[in-house]
């Protein structure tokens, strides 16, 4: 009797590995709030801007990355510049979309000059779960002078593949950095290579539209859609990058070039 309780004993612990391996080595569970995997957005470090910082969000309408750099923007500043910030859009039914889109109105109540970060990877949530909550990939700095403003149309990568972007009658909340590991593991790839917008444009002009050379607005798009795809392959499909996918990322340029 004693021989067959060890004997089945034994029996369950091999089970019991052999289970927990299939667990293990089977498909990755989804990420909450992210792809069609519902819950809390996981967060590791919440954002709080700077003292004497206040900022208020604005949502504006995806459009197409033409439109959206050939329409007279409404954004200004003390110093009478407007600012884009940012990476988002993919390639979409012949068209490049720019799915998610908010305003920032900053307002700096304090005596001296404010410069702070909006951290790569910080998510920013949808308040409507039919639509994409939205993610940074390289930090976005905004400097605004002493008792001054400035409004920053920010540009996000989606990660809910098959959700509607951004549109007026939404409201974004800013949250903090990923908290999520298979997602800061694209992140931390990307957060000091040249990935925003502004990297592509020419910098801050006064009343003039930003532009940009076609060759530097195709380079924009390429990267772009790739880091796009990349994020709903994690969020939706379930699958790490490919050693091909972190080969290009890793051959982007690095901020500092």
């Amino acid at each position: 009797m004693k021989k067959f309780i060890n004997l089945f004993f034994i029996a369950s612990l091999f089970l019991i590995g052999f289970t927990s391996c299939e667990q293990q080595g089977g498909e990755p569970e989804g990420i909450p709030g992210m792809g069609d995997t519902p819950g809390a957005l996981e967060i590791s470090e919440s954002f709080t801007a700077p003292e004497g910082v206040v900022i208020n969000l604005e949502t504006l309408d995806e459009g197409t990355l033409e439109s959206v750099l050939s329409t007279q923007s409404k954004l200004k500043s003390t110093e009478g510049f407007f600012f884009r910030r940012g990476c988002g859009g993919s390639h979409y039914g012949g068209d490049f979309k720019v799915w998610i889109r908010v305003k920032l109105d900053v307002q700096n109540t304090s005596n001296n000059k404010m410069c702070f970060n909006i951290p790569a990877g910080t998510v920013f949530q949808v308040s409507d779960p039919s639509y994409q909550n939205g993610m940074t990939i390289s930090p976005i700095q905004i400097c605004v002078e002493s008792q001054g403003f400035c409004n920053v149309e920010l540009w996000l990568m989606c990660l809910n593949r098959g959700k509607d972007g951004s549109e007026a009658n939404v409201s974004y909340k800013i949250l903090g950095v990923t908290g999520n590991a298979r997602m800061w593991n694209l992140v931390r790839r990307l957060k000091n290579k040249r990935c925003n917008i502004e990297w592509y444009l020419n910098i801050e002009e006064s009343a003039k539209l930003k532009s940009a050379t076609d060759a530097e607005i195709e380079k924009y798009k390429e990267m772009a859609d790739h880091i796009q795809n990349a994020i709903w392959q994690i969020t939706n499909d379930g699958q790490d990058l490919t050693q091909e996918q972190i080969d290009y990322f890793d051959s982007l340029p690095d901020i500092e070039e």
